[in-house]
């Protein structure tokens, strides 16, 4: 007992050491990291490109493609920033964000959190698809068991009543026949919606694809005139 009360002692202060030093050391990690204004606009462009909301193992790689010396990022810590820049961005109007870059800046910065969002909502709205499609799915194999278990269940009185078995058959095929329509119409229903999930997704990622092209062209334009701006001086 003595030396059990002994080995306790000696590994108490331990753990605390243990707690303190990790404790410390996610302390630092936050406080040594600084985003700069091209660091957010780096980090927002990798998580339009990798989708981090539909995988979540894509926030480690966005975190490895962005780490350098002196700034060595972890998954958590670029899905807690990019959550802080979409907070930032739901709150702030146009005006308070110009003093966070230049225009340009700005600009993209301001595009590319908007994608965001669509991409989040989109995933969220895709989730909630998933869901009720799997609950209507499930509650209609409920259905089918609970109508299979009323056509099997035995008539007490089928011998006694010839006429009223048959009348009972009657009215379980004709209730049988209905569950069927009924679950062949559940289906279409089903199929359907899957269906106009699909266009809606094609149909956002062509607008997502059609504003990526803006962006890169009026870069272009950008860079165009800055250059033809340069001749003109000299």
């Amino acid at each position: 007992m003595v030396l059990e009360r002994e080995r306790d002692n000696n590994s108490t202060p331990s753990k605390y050491v243990n707690a303190e030093m990790n404790a410390i050391t996610d302390f630092n990690r936050k406080k040594q990291i600084r985003f700069k204004s091209i660091d957010d606009i780096k980090l927002l462009r990798e998580v339009v490109a990798n989708n981090p909301f539909k995988n979540k193992g894509k926030w480690t790689e966005i975190a490895e493609s962005l780490s350098k010396p002196g700034f060595i990022l972890d998954g958590r810590r670029v899905r807690e920033r990019t959550q802080l820049l979409i907070d930032q961005h739901r709150r702030e109007n146009a005006e308070n964000i110009k003093a966070s870059g230049t225009d340009e800046i700005v600009e993209e910065k301001t595009t590319l959190l908007d994608e965001i969002l669509e991409l989040r909502e989109e995933d969220e709205r895709e989730k909630r698809e998933e869901k009720d499609k799997k609950e209507k799915t499930e509650n209609m194999g409920k259905e089918i068991r609970k109508r299979a278990l009323e056509c099997l269940t035995p008539q007490k009185d089928e011998e006694e009543k010839p006429k009223r078995k048959a009348s009972k058959h009657s009215i379980m095929d004709y209730l049988r026949e209905k569950s069927d329509k009924e679950i062949d119409l559940k289906k279409r229903e089903i199929d359907i919606r899957t269906e106009e999930l699909k266009l809606e997704r094609e149909k956002f990622e062509l607008e997502r694809e059609e504003r990526r092209q803006k962006l890169i062209q009026e870069k272009e334009e950008k860079f165009a005139f800055m250059e033809l701006l340069k001749k003109m001086a000299k």
